[in-house]
């Protein structure tokens, strides 16, 4: 279907990455893999043809069709929400209608009904009647909601926007599916969701992302190829593995070649030394130059550079209070809006809290609360007397003074200690030498990220609380704040969908629904069994309604049959030649291809 064939690309005197060959079929799936700026975006678009390669080719079938989702943000206008997700299909339906009208007025022009025919199958190539019913669960498998449908595209904000996008890819279904970190602007609930949605999808896809839940699941196919593909150093590799079996597979590649080298390095300063100890001895002077010669052709082993990790460690201020925060009975709204409701929260010491819930449902808010950010419209907060917290959220990036320069902004408003030691915390995430002399202004969504998460580290807390910390981050970086979490000594609340991250550290998950709290004193496992039981229990609650819902498949089906007849019956000289005929069995075509589309409507009640 797609090849890639000897891929180099060069930014200015680097070359980003070279000799990249992949061939991807029908139904092969790919995750592609590597730290921040190794070019795994730059790949994609190469596949999509929006770059050109420095050397190399991409070799595709003409027919064959891409849908790229990019990582950055995008702005889309002018339509509303369904208008926007259903364009596609409403250019077929405008083609079909069009075609309706203009038989009515001409019934005995055969070339309209062939025309008809043709734009028909067209239609049903692309989804048919089913693509409108499959478009209404395919926004809200991504968290839209009724209300959002006759909104504005241009409301809604750019991670919004972003899923407005993805659900055309995935209604659209091209052959070749290429998604550029897609979990990043989606919910635990979302991203389940699209797990099980891009399971049954028939293309290919290639995906960017270090969520392991997400690609493992991912790469479970039972027709093409799946493995990952890791852009390292500028040197590409192929994985036939899942996400998980890789980050063992490339710990243990790192391992043998650090072994191998030190073997090698062992060997080379064996043969030197015995050059020198015999240089000098002309009955030996055969040997040695044998040896020097053979040192000049040795295949060196290569051992990639290890990529610099943030390792941190919070200080821990002592607190000898149980609970550190209890809310009662609080409520938050925004001009009339209530997003939390009736809360009644106790944060104990030495909880991991993971904090989860659709986007927009409150969690942010509710941890303003907790923080003192924000004052709850009803109810009471109380906190221990020395309670101390450390936060980071992504509106705190935007509190950074972008004239600065990194070594100021920490220095800001900082204690004579860790004024003094300021360029040593710097060091433990990856700001070293020069870059502590770049001004925030040209740090990229990462760097900000490390540097806030650096200010929030530097004074003593009891209570850490960081919302979507890992957001733009490598593997790398979120494996360093994992094991951050880990080790830190105090009580911790965390936001993120990052599911992997949750299950390392979390042992009790709070979930907000509807603007209310459902408690899990467990860890994510646990939390997992609870909904399983829930969802079990909702499934028995749905066969009692399967009798109706086969029902209305049954009545489709017949007329779905009937319709067929008639639409063969159209190519007909019998039918061309009889105008009042051909003008009869359309009308009846067309009283059908209504009730159908009435039928499918229905059955998004029960499917949804």
């Amino acid at each position: 279907m797609l090849q890639l064939v000897n891929i180099t690309f060069v930014v200015g005197d680097r070359t980003l990455f070279s000799d990249v060959n992949l061939t991807i079929g029908a139904s092969d799936r790919y995750g592609l893999v590597g730290a921040n700026g190794t070019g795994k975006t730059t790949l994609l678009r190469i596949i999509k043809g929006d770059i050109v390669p420095a050397e190399g080719s991409v070799d595709k079938l003409k027919a064959v069709t891409i849908g790229y989702l990019p990582q950055e943000e995008i702005v889309l206008h002018g339509n509303t929400l369904l208008e926007e997700v259903l364009r596609d299909y409403n250019v077929h339906i405008a083609r079909l209608e069009h075609l309706r009208q203009l038989i009515s007025e001409n019934p005995e022009t055969g070339s309209l009904l062939k025309e008809y025919e043709r734009a028909e199958e067209h239609f049903h190539a692309f989804g048919g009647y089913r693509y409108e019913v499959e478009a209404y669960k395919v926004i809200c498998g991504l968290g839209f909601v009724t209300a959002d449908y006759k909104k504005a595209v241009q409301a809604f904000s750019s991670g919004w926007q972003m899923r407005i996008l993805l659900a055309r890819l995935l209604l659209n279904k091209p052959d070749l599916l290429l998604l550029d970190e897609p979990t990043n602007h989606l919910d635990i609930e979302s991203i389940q969701w699209l797990e099980e949605y891009l399971q049954d999808f028939r293309g290919a896809i290639i995906i960017v992302s270090h969520d392991r839940y997400f690609l493992d699941r991912i790469l479970k196919t039972q027709q093409g190829t799946s493995g990952i593909c890791e852009i390292d150093f500028g040197v590409f590799r192929k994985y036939r593995m899942n996400y998980t079996g890789y980050l063992r597979e490339s710990q243990m590649r790192k391992q043998r070649l650090l072994q191998l080298s030190k073997e090698q390095e062992k060997k080379i300063r064996a043969i030197k030394e015995f050059i020198v100890r015999n240089k000098a001895n002309k009955k030996k002077a055969k040997l040695v130059r044998s040896r020097a010669k053979y040192l000049e052709r040795m295949d060196r082993v290569h051992v990639e550079q290890e990529r610099k990790k943030i390792k941190v460690r919070f200080p821990v201020e002592p607190v000898h209070s149980r609970r550190l925060v209890v809310l009662n009975d609080v409520s938050k709204s925004y001009d009339g809006h209530l997003v939390l409701t009736d809360i009644h929260l106790t944060v104990q010491k030495g909880d991991r809290i993971a904090l989860i819930g659709k986007n927009g449902v409150g969690k942010s808010t509710l941890c303003r609360i907790i923080a003192g950010y924000e004052q709850p419209t009803h109810g009471t907060k109380k906190i221990s007397e020395r309670l101390r917290i450390a936060a980071f959220s992504h509106e705190i990036l935007l509190q950074l003074d972008p004239k600065n320069t990194v070594l100021e902004e920490v220095q800001k408003d900082a204690s004579v200690e860790v004024y003094q030691r300021a360029r040593t915390f710097l060091g433990l995430f990856l700001f070293s030498g020069d870059d502590v002399f770049k001004k925030v202004e040209v740090l990229s969504g990462g760097e900000k990220t490390r540097l806030v998460i650096c200010k929030a580290m530097l004074e003593p807390s009891n209570l850490l609380i960081l919302d979507e910390p890992t957001y733009h981050l490598d593997r790398d970086s979120v494996g360093a704040i994992k094991q951050t979490l880990i080790s830190y000594g105090g009580t911790t609340i965390l936001v993120t969908h990052d599911r992997d991250l949750i299950a390392s550290f979390a042992t009790r998950i709070i979930e907000l629904k509807n603007g209310r709290l459902f408690d899990y004193p467990g860890d994510y496992e646990y939390y997992l069994w609870k909904k399983r039981g829930s969802v079990e229990k909702k499934k028995g609650t749905m066969r009692k309604e399967e009798t109706l819902h086969q029902k209305l498949q049954k009545q489709i089906a017949q007329k779905q049959v009937r319709r067929e007849k008639l639409r063969e019956s159209f190519s007909r000289s019998t039918v061309i030649n009889n105008p009042r005929k051909s003008k009869k069995l359309f009308e009846e075509y067309q009283r059908l291809t209504e009730e159908i589309e009435e039928l499918e409507k229905k059955l998004i009640v029960y499917e949804q």
